[in-house]
């Protein structure tokens, strides 16, 4: 009877380690980003926290203009600067795009300006794994940044080992902030197409389509301004077109 009671508690054992076992096994693959060898340092986390409030800042000024931290060609609307992003200085003709990568612009601009940040953002981590005992050697690299749908990806191309009972080396860190800027990027990209070949935009046939979406349309002394918005993030993104100028007193008399 003791025999079979000892053989029952030794499976149990073994059901409940297996189950551990598989439990961390399958908390490695679906949480990659919970690293025990590094102990309480998360690299994702840190840099995401370190990088926020600067990427946030800077992406709400150049959406402000156009994808530009110094337009040049802009109009000037109620102190915000409208960069032409479609642009035609002759009546009757529909405008020259003036852009036609706003994302991979926006994301140039972006990069040149917090990528100073980044840098220390990565001398910080390396701070925080040496104030844990560990050796780090470390090489600086360039940041990648990369507008996706939901989010912006931050690439820190910053290679880094380090050593305390083990070694660990990293190729890159990467994390994301959540934005809905991919979406108004590639709206205004749209807009653009046809503000240069029809002179104008159907704005409704935007907001059927994606209800998160908002476009406010402001005609002016032949300039046609944008906002674009995302109701649930409120953030914008604003630029200006002057397309199919039509001169001042130009059409039918009132009846």
């Amino acid at each position: 009877m003791e025999r079979k009671i000892d053989k029952r508690g030794q499976i149990a054992i073994f059901v409940v380690v297996a189950v551990v076992i598989v439990g961390v096994i399958v908390a490695i693959f679906l949480f990659p980003q919970i690293n025990v060898f590094a102990g309480e340092v998360d690299p994702s986390s840190y840099l995401k926290d370190c990088m926020e409030q600067d990427t946030t800042e800077t992406m709400e000024l150049l959406a402000s203009q156009g994808g530009y931290l110094n337009p040049e060609n802009y109009v000037l609307y109620q102190d915000n600067k409208f960069t032409y992003l479609c642009y035609s200085s002759e009546n009757y003709k529909t405008c020259t795009v003036q852009q036609p990568l706003i994302k991979a612009n926006f994301e140039k601009e972006l990069k040149a300006q917090i990528e100073p940040r980044a840098r220390q953002c990565v001398r910080d981590l390396e701070e925080q794994y040496k104030k844990r005992g560990y050796e780090v050697e470390s090489s600086s690299g360039e940041l990648n940044v990369s507008f996706v749908p939901g989010r912006l990806v931050l690439s820190f191309l910053s290679p880094m080992t380090i050593r305390k009972e083990g070694v660990q080396t990293f190729r890159q860190f990467t994390t994301s902030l959540d934005t809905e800027m991919y979406d108004l990027l590639m709206t205004a990209s749209s807009i653009i197409d046809f503000e240069s070949t029809l002179g104008d935009t159907d704005t409704l046939l935007y907001i059927q389509y994606y209800p998160d979406l908002t476009i406010d349309k402001l005609k002016r002394d032949g300039d046609t301004l944008y906002i674009l918005g995302n109701v649930l993030t409120e953030e914008e993104f604003k630029f200006a077109s002057r397309s199919l100028v039509w001169p001042p007193g130009y059409g039918l008399e009132e009846i």
